[in-house]
């Protein structure tokens, strides 16, 4: 008996399949075919299994147009036997689920947090490639063209695994990464903290101080636990598994730090900084840009805390490899962004005036031998005692 591959890469990833040419009329009689109505103001489809049963479905939205990708996607994984999609509440629940690194599990979970309204209970099938440009955009209103970036790369990968469950035959995913060429270094003059200090809640006022003062990324903050404290020791750690550089962080702690954290004691068994008895998960919302407005204060995100953190340490002649360690940056090229700041250090040799030429100065050949016709002035460089005086 003749075989016949049927295999088409643009329309579907699975694999080869071989149908006998006596037996495709027999898998075409037991092909799905399906039905579309409106129920209310949502839209349901309704078909018959293979084995003759009787299936009504929600598609989960009252968008003709999203209905309808529904209905084909739907149809089209009933004949190629594949599962019934989900929600995006069960797409990151078995995401999270089958992740086994703690510190990928730890940034997934935050980030899903934040996306989670804007999908929430959505058929996961029928999330479009605009609504993920939307969301995307708003992060990167919100922070940085580099860190929506890194929520879209997520979005990509779970959409993807999706294949992999065969919820999907394709992602709708085709937005590309941001380009980012943003080196900005926005931080706070003295007037412009003190400002905003006085507009924020408590929860919110205490968490910037510290953040200011240790120059710990938002995650590091909200994740600080008590057992990472030592105020004996004046001392705070953050675990590799919850650091951006892989790596264990220790942060030495000021007087004023030692206060705020003596502060919030007692008020959540596990976690440092809380509202209303619950730890806080996120201090970039609406409570903070409130306060930024009614501070005057303009493009200012909270992760440009860390950014005021080592400016101030740069302006007050703080070496930039003990700032690299104090912010536990990865490369000394990270803290050199900084560098045009670090002036102290150099105030010493600072020319207090330009040296009065004498006339015959100007114009002055140079010899058959490269030597001047006559001695320069000599430049007397202020000694550091002489400068402070």
């Amino acid at each position: 008996m003749q075989t016949k591959t049927a295999y088409n890469a643009s329309q579907s990833p699975l694999v080869d399949v071989v149908f006998l040419s006596g037996t495709q009329a027999l898998l075409n009689s037991r092909r799905v075919n399906m039905s579309m109505y409106l129920r209310g103001s949502v839209y349901w489809v309704e078909f018959r299994d293979p084995d003759g049963n009787r299936v009504r479905e929600t598609t989960g939205t009252s968008d003709r147009e999203k209905a309808k990708a529904y209905h084909d996607l739907r149809q089209h994984q009933l004949n190629e036997g594949r599962e019934k999609p989900g929600t995006w509440d069960d797409a990151v629940e078995r995401w999270l689920r089958e992740r086994t690194d703690k510190r990928s599990l730890d940034r997934d979970e935050s980030m899903i947090r934040w996306l989670h309204p804007h999908f929430r209970r959505r058929i996961f099938a029928t999330i479009t490639d605009e609504e993920v440009r939307h969301v995307v955009e708003l992060k990167k209103q919100e922070t940085t063209a580099s860190n929506a970036n890194h929520y879209l790369k997520f979005i990509r990968a779970l959409f993807n695994r999706s294949i992999e469950w065969k919820w999907l035959a394709s992602s709708p995913v085709k937005m590309k990464p941001y380009r980012v060429t943003d080196k900005r270094i926005r931080f706070l003059s003295e007037g412009e903290l003190s400002r905003l200090m006085a507009e924020l809640p408590h929860h919110l006022r205490v968490m910037a101080e510290f953040s200011v003062l240790t120059g710990l990324r938002m995650s590091n903050v909200t994740g600080l636990k008590w057992d990472r404290v030592d105020l004996s020791r004046r001392i705070a750690w953050v675990d590799s598994t919850e650091y951006k550089s892989g790596r264990n962080h220790g942060i030495p702690l000021g007087q004023r730090a030692i206060e705020i954290l003596l502060g919030e004691q007692g008020r959540h068994p596990a976690y440092v900084f809380t509202y209303k008895g619950y730890p806080v998960q996120n201090a970039n919302n609406t409570a903070w840009r409130s306060a930024l407005t009614r501070a005057g204060i303009a493009d200012f995100r909270w992760h440009d805390l860390r950014h005021t953190f080592a400016s101030y340490h740069a302006l007050n002649g703080t070496p930039l490899l003990t700032l690299k360690a104090l912010g536990g940056w990865q490369s000394l090229s990270m803290v050199n962004r900084y560098a045009h700041l670090a002036t102290e250090g150099t105030r010493q040799y600072v020319l207090e005036h330009v040296p009065v030429l004498p006339p015959t100065a100007v114009g002055t050949c140079v010899n058959n031998v490269g030597e001047s016709t006559h001695t320069p002035p000599t430049v007397s460089t202020p000694t550091r005692s002489e400068h402070r005086s």
